[in-house]
């Protein structure tokens, strides 16, 4: 950040404050006057030159979200939402949200359909663009606080709804559907242009559309980026992953398809220290729908569907799948594809990285039914 630029936004503080503070201690308005004494001179550490990462704040104690402690006219002339206080008390955790054909340079953003909090009734493109809000962004993050657009239609594909991502240093699969709690990471150029995330909507109104999506940019140096090729990653020693718009609710004889088609991506592990292997199972609690990857639902046995007895493996896997390198089943068979409508009762692998590489063709029409899959892994510490 330049020295202009500091004193612009050490100014904006120091004007807009005088609007919101109320007779701080005197150990309170030491503080935060030093803080802003930083902010005006530049005198601070190289690596909070950007004054968002300076003030970031979250709304409470509990919340996930970040934002930008500002002074709360300053919030509301930014555009931003004031949500919780900081600063003591002093300042507003403002969080910066945008809709359709607006722009963000903040570290941190909500990308929101209008009228967020209602059912989005627009159509056509709706388009965030991020401006990198330092030199030194490698990566953003995109988390899904909410995504509910309309259903893929009966081969797959996004049509009537779509999410795009361009912009980025590699292709980002088109998703619909319900996708809440999912997230990607797209990996950036830190001298290209913006990225640009785009909900691209049919004519037809839809009760369910809405969206809020947080976008965080990530330095090149951070402890939080995710490896390279990794369209999603996963920190803990254990957790859950699903597929895009997985749906462990409908009949297994529904004839609907809610599997996207056309996916290519990787699913990351981070490995734990002291941990040596990964295991992956089915997700018990989602039944029949835990893993219907390929196949038709309508003329298997039911009782069968989800389960070891219908899963597939290796060559026979060809159209959708999933690939779990140095794959070893729990009848010690050494497979690294795994397909079908079901999966074996557990896959372990001690190869590293651990990673799961997803794929679906173009053309569903021989798979009936499919939900995707909604998997467990747990990082084990035994490889002997």
């Amino acid at each position: 950040m330049t020295a202009t630029r500091r004193w612009a936004w050490g100014a904006a503080f120091l004007v807009a404050a005088s609007v919101v503070w109320a007779a701080p201690s005197d150990v309170e308005q030491e503080g935060n006057l030093e803080i802003f004494k930083k902010l005006m001179t530049g005198d601070h550490d190289e690596e909070l030159l950007d004054i968002e990462a300076l003030l970031k704040c979250r709304p409470n104690a509990t919340s996930e979200e970040f934002g930008i402690c500002l002074p709360l006219a300053h919030c509301a002339n930014t555009g931003g939402v004031p949500a919780g206080t900081c600063a003591k008390g002093f300042g507003v955790c403002c969080i910066a949200q945008r809709t359709c054909g607006e722009s963000t340079s903040y570290t941190h953003t909500n990308f929101v359909n209008p009228g967020y909090y209602s059912s989005d009734t627009g159509s056509g493109a709706c388009t965030l663009t991020v401006n990198h809000a330092y030199k030194n962004i490698c990566q953003m993050r995109l988390d899904f606080v909410e995504l509910e657009l309309a259903q893929p239609d009966a081969d797959g594909n996004c049509n009537a709804d779509f999410l795009t991502v361009t912009g980025g240093a590699s292709a980002v699969p088109r998703i619909c559907g319900s996708n809440s709690g999912q997230h990607m990471y797209i990996d950036v150029d830190p001298t290209c242009d913006a990225l640009k995330v785009t909900v691209d909507r049919s004519a037809a109104p839809l009760a369910y559309r809405w969206w809020n999506i947080k976008v965080t940019q990530i330095p090149c140096d951070s402890e939080d980026r995710a490896p390279t090729g990794c369209l999603q990653y996963y920190t803990e020693s254990s957790g859950y992953v699903r597929s895009f718009n997985f749906d462990n609710y409908n009949s297994f004889n529904d004839t609907v398809n809610s599997q996207i088609a056309r996916l290519n991506y990787g699913v990351c592990i981070k490995a734990s220290e002291g941990y040596c292997g990964i295991t992956w199972e089915r997700i018990a609690a989602f039944g029949h729908n835990s893993f219907t990857v390929s196949g038709n639902m309508l003329v298997t046995t039911p009782s069968l569907i989800g389960t070891a007895t219908t899963s597939s493996t290796g060559a026979a896997c060809t159209t959708d799948y999933v690939i779990i390198p140095g794959g070893v089943d729990n009848n010690q068979n050494s497979e690294d594809r795994f397909c079908g409508l079901g999966f074996p009762d557990s896959v372990t692998s001690t190869m590293k990285p651990f990673v799961m590489y997803v794929h679906t063709d173009a053309d569903e029409s021989l798979d009936v039914g499919n939900r995707g899959f909604g998997m467990q892994y747990r990082q084990i510490t035994d490889c002997c």
